[in-house]
């Protein structure tokens, strides 16, 4: 019984073994395993109407204390909110992103002839970002801003929210540009392109447009006219995608 055991094992060892160099012989015929590969990016665009904008405005107050700068500061701020409010804006809508102080000074001579520091003022600088989501009120947004006493605006972009259907269709054209320069790639190379070996798939990246003529824009000056003019273009959305094929 030990014998006729054994050669059981042995000959379920030697069909196991048969079998495994069988079919590490198909795998190393397949040209999917042992061809070259082509590497390629596939890129999408699409442009889109913004269908939003981001508003930020500079609010700056001087005093000689703090506690008085901070004073002006909070009226500016409470008008300009109540302000934006009463256009339809919503006060979640309205964030501060930055508040600093900072003292101003000066360089005055001591008796002796050395420079001596003082602080002569102090220097709030308060900083919101609204968002806009009617933008036919963008112009009012910017001349509320004007007669709470904003001081001028760092920057007015327009955005866009880009849904999951528009991100698919961009993902799925990414993937055809990609795949039409891996053909022809290996076209050139008198190759034929085989299965895909690796595939990823990036984030939706959207190029905002940025009025740049209110960029940095003094409200002082656009208190000069009863509208403040605004311009809004189309936004970028595209997509991006990393593709391996096999070539034989």
């Amino acid at each position: 019984m030990k014998l006729q055991f054994k050669k059981t094992v042995t000959r379920g060892l030697l069909i196991a073994a048969l079998a495994a160099g069988f079919t590490g012989s198909a795998l190393a015929a397949s040209p999917a395993d042992t061809g070259s590969q082509i590497h390629v990016s596939g890129t999408a665009t699409r442009s889109v109407a913004p269908n939003y904008a981001l508003l930020r405005l500079g609010i700056t107050s001087e005093a000689s204390t703090v506690a008085a700068a901070k004073t002006t500061n909070d009226r500016v701020m409470s008008d300009l909110i109540s302000r934006l409010t009463n256009l339809g804006i919503s006060k979640n809508l309205i964030q501060t992103s930055n508040f600093s102080v900072s003292p101003r000074n000066e360089y005055r001579p001591t008796n002796s002839g050395e420079q001596k520091e003082k602080i002569t003022s102090y220097v709030i600088s308060n900083t919101v970002t609204v968002r806009i989501n009617d933008l036919n009120k963008i112009s009012q947004a910017i001349d509320n801003a004007v007669a709470a006493g904003a001081n001028n605006i760092q920057s007015l972009s327009f955005q866009a929210d880009v849904d999951q259907s528009l991100t698919d269709q961009l993902t799925a054209e990414a993937v055809k540009n990609g795949r039409h320069q891996a053909e022809v790639i290996a076209s050139a190379l008198g190759q034929q392109l085989g299965s895909i070996k690796d595939a990823s798939v990036g984030s939706t990246n959207t190029y905002t447009m940025e009025n740049t003529s209110l960029r940095m824009y003094k409200m002082a000056d656009a208190a000069l006219s009863t509208s403040t003019p605004v311009e809004q273009g189309d936004i970028t959305v595209s997509k991006d995608v990393d593709l391996t094929f096999y070539v034989y």
